[in-house]
């Protein structure tokens, strides 16, 4: 925790900023001036100590600090109190500030997210090799990338053995970025490959996944959720907090009202937002062409009913109509099916058409994601969650997808 002498340049009083910060290509952060409350905005860069700064917008270094000067408290990599000093505890020191919101559980979160930082920064950059080549059919170079990441790589010669090693290779980065809390994918996994299963034994859904492979609807799915997947990964540092509510007990979940997460990242935590929920949405072709298969032997049947929430008179009438609902249609039809809500909760229809709109902004001075349809806002460390909910969705969506390559290649 760095202390670092200011003078605001609105009001022109000295303060003292108790800042945390670590090595980074690019951190963007913000403070209050504790006198005029004028947000002053904030950069770190460096990943070594000598060449680590820090710089501000509508303030200017001092010296040294000045005796009983207003102190001011930011950490970008968990919650602050702003007007925290040494002593105040929570929303204090970055790691008092975790041991008290997450007690015993605090080396389960340090694991999880121990392991994600690996994923998203080490491994990934063989597995995003792999899966160019994979892409490209450049299968001399998909192996090698193959045999430099993973020891236990086995060289195919099959489309579909090949199939399966990429997926294998993907959903090792997915899931170990998810972690160990991703209860309600979990279920709904469990539940969707059982339905699968039951399908694939019924001519007409294999068809179904062989015309996606030839008109090249799944390619084109494909290409898209690993160029998703990466855009993650480059940017997980951004998101990386929205793990934290998953681990907090609920005896603590009230705790984090009182703290704020100085991040200033918006635009990109909303257009990661709305790309992975869109993404999303289009993978739910496969999950209701499965359902329709089971229970009513065509995966283009939807038979009569309507899900309740939907204020529709009839269901789609083949699976290209489906594909032309609205997000939360499509969504509707899938927590239709039991134990598979664990995905849909993981996407919330309205705060997509809330941060969507064109008047949403990061409001620095509460600290909340705010717009027009939305004027009380949303605390912006809960948005980071919501935008971790829907990488957990994503990373559902590579097995859905996983699971429908696959079977489109079966004899």
């Amino acid at each position: 925790m760095s202390r670092i002498a200011l003078r605001c340049e609105g009001c022109e009083n000295p303060f003292t900023a108790r800042i945390g910060a670590a090595p980074t290509d690019l951190t963007r952060f913000y403070l209050l001036c504790p006198i005029c409350g004028l947000p002053i905005r904030g950069r770190a860069t460096g990943q070594e100590l000598k060449e680590f700064k820090i710089e501000f917008e509508d303030a200017e270094r001092m010296d040294a600090e000045i005796p009983r000067a207003p102190v001011v408290t930011v950490d970008p990599s968990v919650p602050a109190k702003r007007d925290a000093d040494s002593d105040s505890g929570l929303g204090s020191f970055t790691m008092q500030t975790f041991l008290i919101l997450l007690g015993d559980g605090l080396s389960d979160y340090f694991s999880d997210a121990g392991t994600a930082v690996d994923a998203a920064t080490e491994r990934w950059t063989g597995v995003r090799r792999i899966w160019t080549y994979y892409l490209d059919k450049s299968w001399i170079l998909f192996d090698k990338a193959g045999k430099s990441t993973f020891p236990d790589w086995v060289v195919a010669s099959t489309d579909l053995d090949r199939t399966r090693s990429a997926y294998r290779a993907l959903e090792a980065i997915t899931s170990r970025i998810v972690g160990t809390r991703a209860i309600g994918s979990t279920i709904f996994l469990d539940r969707y490959r059982r339905k699968d299963e039951a399908a694939i034994r019924v001519g007409s859904y294999g068809d179904l996944l062989r015309q996606d492979v030839a008109d090249g609807r799944t390619q084109t799915l494909e290409r898209d959720l690993f160029a998703l997947v990466d855009t993650f990964a480059r940017n997980y540092d951004i998101w990386a907090l929205g793990r934290l509510p998953r681990h907090l007990p609920d005896s603590r979940k009230s705790s984090i009202i009182e703290l704020t997460l100085f991040r200033d990242d918006f635009s990109q935590l909303r257009d990661l937002y709305q790309q992975g929920f869109e993404l999303v949405c289009k993978s739910t072709r496969f999950v209701v062409a499965a359902q329709n298969t089971v229970k009513r032997g065509d995966p283009n049947d939807f038979g009569t009913g309507v899900p309740a929430s939907l204020n529709a008179k009839q269901p789609p009438a083949t699976l290209k109509a489906f594909d032309k609902l609205p997000n939360a249609s499509r969504l509707a039809y899938v927590s239709a099916v039991p134990g598979w809500e664990g995905l849909t909760n993981l996407l919330n229809n309205r705060t997509r058409n809330a941060i969507g709109h064109a008047t949403a902004h990061h409001d620095l001075r509460s600290g909340k994601i705010v717009s027009d349809i939305d004027p009380a806002g949303t605390p912006y460390l809960d948005f980071v969650g919501y935008v971790f909910d829907v990488f957990d969705a994503v990373a559902a969506a590579v097995q859905v997808l996983r699971t429908a390559r696959v079977n489109a290649l079966l004899d």
